[in-house]
């Protein structure tokens, strides 16, 4: 049996071969551009620039009074909640008698000083004048020296009231600072506001106790309201200070309001704002950002939003 090639079939599928392999070498070599996104999303929370801060009271105790409430907007130095200070109400009455006693010792040794004064003036004078009789023979020395021995007496007596009364000064000084003390402590049981702002909440009534080492209840401060986001590390290099991004609920298209960038985190990390959700499993490293909201965009503190920066 005899096979008879066809040499022009042969040909024709060598072309066609040769055209494919040629036409998959040039898709291989062709790059593709990567696109980029006019916009990138990014989960944040509504927080004020200076930061939600907790609330806390430097001693414990018995709540004896609240003076706000919840929502309530307060100013720096006001009070805000007053912790029983009965004890050391005491304590203050009895620091500020010791005072008064001290005072009044004062007042005693200091008329005591002024008479021994007055009387050592007149004895130096009496002296003075026997000294001179005595010269003239019309004196004894004996009178003369008891003289000098009362005036020296009564010198002693400057002496011991000067030092009775410095001590008594000193007295008073700690008097005093025992007051100060006491002041102070009754101070801190008054919880004032920090700067101005809102009461975020209050869950706590009269007659409660606290403690130093647990905190009361939040306080935004006044201040800007922004938004912090993480931009995932797919667009690091894509957000700028200054770009302009819209708020808008997780979700939805509506836009609540208009904000810019105002600040870039200097280091990469985790994720970390919402890493309570559990459904949340990729390992991802994001860029912190922060954004001003523009005009009086009515956002509740700690809620959830998408930011959609225009890069």
């Amino acid at each position: 049996m005899s096979i008879r090639i066809h040499y022009p079939y042969i040909l024709l599928l060598a072309v066609v071969l040769a055209g494919c392999k040629g036409n998959e070498d040039k898709t291989e070599q062709t790059p593709t551009a990567a696109a980029v996104p006019a916009q990138i999303v990014a989960q944040g929370r509504v927080e004020p620039m200076a930061r939600i801060t907790s609330i806390g009271c430097q001693t414990g105790g018995i709540i004896r009074k609240i003076y706000v409430a919840a929502g309530d907007s307060v100013r720096k130095g006001q009070a805000l909640m007053e912790i029983n200070h009965d004890y050391e109400d005491a304590l203050l009455q009895q620091a500020q008698a010791r005072y008064a006693t001290q005072g009044a010792e004062i007042d005693n040794v200091t008329a005591q000083l002024k008479a021994a004064r007055i009387k050592s003036d007149n004895l130096r004078t009496r002296l003075q004048r026997i000294k001179n009789m005595y010269a003239q023979n019309a004196e004894t020395k004996q009178n003369m020296d008891n003289a000098q021995a009362e005036l020296d007496q009564s010198l002693a007596d400057i002496d011991r009231y000067n030092a009775m009364l410095v001590s008594a000064h000193k007295t008073t000084e700690q008097s005093q600072a025992d007051i100060n003390v006491v002041k102070a402590q009754i101070a801190q049981k008054t919880v004032l506001a920090p700067a101005d702002g809102v009461v975020l909440n209050m869950d706590l009534t009269e007659g409660a106790g606290v403690s130093p080492d647990r905190p009361l209840f939040d306080f935004a401060p006044a201040s800007p309201l922004t938004v912090l986001c993480e931009v995932d590390e797919l667009y690091f290099d894509k957000v700028k200070m200054g770009q302009k991004a819209y708020i808008r609920n997780q979700g939805m298209s509506e836009r609540l309001a208009e904000s810019e960038v105002i600040f870039l985190s200097p280091y990469i990390k985790k994720k970390s704002l919402f890493s309570d959700d559990s459904s949340n499993m990729e390992d991802r490293r994001v860029r912190e950002v922060r954004l001003q909201v523009k005009g009086n965009a009515k956002l509740l503190f700690n809620s959830r939003v998408e930011v959609v920066i225009s890069i």
